[in-house]
């Protein structure tokens, strides 16, 4: 048990039957207040009425369950007491179940992007409204302006680069909304030396992003594959699909993993950049104050990272320290590694 948002008491002195205890009293109170909600606005018909008082709850509720310091897969087991208490009503959320039950067997499936980026919100009256709140939490904010400014860091790059192809890569793509934004952003006459690489775990995930890229780009242009990422850099020819890379994009995949691994696949990512090239990688920081509502309601969990360990971690993995810098989103909350190659003399 580590400290975290919303925490207001020693997790010491809070034993795991009680932690198991007050999940579900949190799971009963939160299912109370949504039965008074929603009898106040009339099955939910009034719909900012609605939004004010099942966000409210969802406030005191994450408060109370962030209070225990139960963070991490620490409170897997107690937020199925709680999702035992409360899941009936929180499953009508079409991203509460999503991030929940992981229908394609990973969180943040790139269809769940999607619909962030979309601010997509479902159809059902309370699961609407458990959307919008969803879509309203700060994590998914900055998953949304980590997208605009990654693609404006590629479109920089390219509109300075001369190199013919211009190899951008995107490792652990998802839908490509980033990469699909810095194409769009470029003129058309200027898009023909454009060369991406796109991979990912999930076939379905590539197939969405490639089609997101046609009506840009021609079939030559795209390469998509699908690869195990967490052993990408145990794999020479897999890798190599990022050889001489010119902007090379990865956004979310650091998240899970371990140091070990994590430094590993930096470096491979440095060896294969091209002179002159970049390289952009995120990972959320531990302030992340989404992070009650991730783990307890979504039991979606991310390896958190401070700027100090990033840098840590891109000195361990062979780059110089006078390359690379730790940058942010707008919101502070996910952190970029941002190193840059010498140009060829």
């Amino acid at each position: 048990m580590v400290r975290g948002p919303y925490h207001d008491g020693d997790p010491k002195k809070i034993r795991p039957g009680d932690v198991s205890a007050l999940a579900r009293e949190a799971g009963q109170r939160l299912v109370a207040d949504l039965d008074r909600a929603e009898a106040l606005t009339a099955g939910w018909s009034n719909e900012k009425l609605g939004l004010a008082l099942a966000g409210s709850a969802l406030d005191r509720c994450l408060a109370r369950l962030a209070s225990t310091g139960c963070w991490g897969r620490d409170n897997q087991l107690p937020s199925g007491d709680f999702w035992s208490a409360a899941g009936a009503r929180l499953e009508q959320s079409w991203l509460k179940h999503r991030a929940r039950f992981k229908p394609r067997g990973y969180a943040g499936d790139f269809e769940m992007f999607e619909r962030f980026w979309r601010r997509q919100c479902c159809e059902h009256p309370l699961g609407r409204l458990l959307d919008h709140y969803f879509q309203s939490q700060a994590a998914v904010e900055a998953v949304r302006t980590r997208t605009e400014q990654i693609a404006a860091a590629a479109v920089d790059h390219y509109s300075a680069s001369q190199s013919d192809p211009y190899r951008l890569a995107s490792v652990g793509c998802g839908p490509a909304i980033d990469v699909a934004l810095a194409v769009e952003a470029i003129p058309p006459s200027q898009r023909s030396r454009l060369q991406i690489t796109l991979l990912d775990l999930d076939e379905a995930a590539l197939d969405h992003a490639r089609g997101r890229l046609a009506g840009w780009l021609s079939p030559r242009q795209i390469v998509a594959a699908r690869e195990n990422l967490y052993r990408l850099a145990d794999r020479p020819k897999s890798a190599a699909l990022l050889q001489e890379a010119d902007c090379l994009i990865c956004s979310g995949l650091f998240d899970y993993l371990p140091d070990d691994s994590a430094q590993k696949l930096l470096r491979s990512f440095w060896t294969h950049l091209a002179p002159g090239g970049t390289l952009i990688v995120g990972n959320f920081a531990p302030h992340n104050p989404t992070r009650a509502y991730m783990e307890w309601i979504g039991n979606w969990y991310l390896i958190y990272r401070t700027a100090d360990e990033l840098s840590h971690l891109a000195a361990a993995a062979g780059i110089p320290p006078s390359r690379f810098a730790i940058g942010a989103e707008r919101l502070g909350i996910d952190l970029f590694v941002v190193a840059d190659r010498p140009g060829r003399d």
